[in-house]
Order: C-alpha cells, then structure tokens, then sequence
C-alpha cells in the first residue's frame, strides 16, 4: 500500500523524469542540428571552388583583409594571431568558425599543446600570404564569448578547412571535442 507521501514523492519523480527526457531529447536534437549545419559547410567548403565561392557569397558580403598578422603578445591585439582559431582583426577578435584547433593557452596534455602550436603557427602562414574575405556564420554573428564567428576565404577555399587537411584542425561540430 502506497501512503499520501509516498504517491507524492512518486509523482514528482514521475514529473522530474519526464522532465529530463525532454531536456535529452531536445539536447540531442540540437546536437543534431549542429552537426548537419557543420557537415554542410565542410562539404560545401571541399567542394569544388566555384561552390564554395558561392557559399560564401550567400553568408555575407565579403570583407577583404589584407593585413600582416604576428602572433598575439600581452597587450595591444589590434591585428594579430591568438591560436590556431582565434585572431583579432583591426580591434576586432575574430573565431574562425568551421573549425576547432588544439588550445594553447590552456592544453589538457602537452600533445595538444604541440599541435596547437603548429596550428597556430600555420594560420599566421595563411592569412600573411595574401588577402583573403571573411565572412558571418549563418545564424550566429558571435560566441559565447563575444567572438565574431567568421569564415576566412580565399580563392574560394576555406582557410580552416587548409588547417583540417593538414590535420592542425577539426571541422567545426558544434562543441568541443578532446585533444589528449
């Protein structure tokens, strides 16, 4: 026999486990989102130039950049490199949205470390070799940490997508993922 307290604390554990499974399912909806959203990005980027200068004429009108860029140092970041997905550009930090690279600053292993380094070091190559465009992340115009999240283009091609084939980088899936 189930007493008044009892049938109580069931109900609302009924209700709370409802709750969660809601939250899952939607958690894992999103998740999906974002993964699609990034494997049509990438496919499109790797796809022939003429596609993906299509593509990224329909993210936004292109910005052209043609700056020298040096790593980031303490202090003033006008027009610098920070990692292998972080720059700033003209006062502006900027993420480089189609991918994530290895962190620098703080390195779960010393693997990470290296490779972010290398990343890092490979994107200021990238940008200092000629102008290139950037361009908005369709739906999102900054992080959670207040980045401009933007696509760097060249010749129609996506620098983040020269660091993925390289293997300094991932393509972006909508969260981080373990370097170690």
């Amino acid at each position: 026999m189930i007493s008044g307290g009892d049938l109580e604390h069931s109900e609302t554990d009924s209700m709370a486990f409802k709750r969660s499974k809601k939250h899952e399912q939607s958690r894992r909806a999103h998740a999906i989102t974002r993964t699609i959203t990034a494997v049509a990005v990438a496919f499109t980027f790797n796809s022939t130039p003429s596609v993906g200068t299509a593509l990224a004429k329909t993210l936004t009108q292109a910005i052209v950049v043609k700056a020298v860029f040096r790593k980031c140092e303490a202090g003033n970041r006008t027009t610098c490199v920070v990692d292998g997905d972080t720059l700033w550009i003209r006062g502006e930090k900027i993420r480089v949205a189609d991918i994530d690279t290895p962190e620098v600053s703080e390195p779960k292993c010393a693997s990470e470390l290296a490779l972010g380094r290398r990343a890092t070091d490979r994107l200021i190559e990238l940008v200092n070799q000629a102008p290139f465009q950037f361009h908005a992340w369709p739906a999102r115009d900054k992080d959670r940490y207040g980045r401009k999240l933007r696509v760097l283009i060249r010749n129609g091609k996506s620098l983040g997508n020269i660091l993925v084939s390289e293997g300094l980088a991932r393509t972006w899936s909508g969260r981080r993922q373990p370097w170690c």
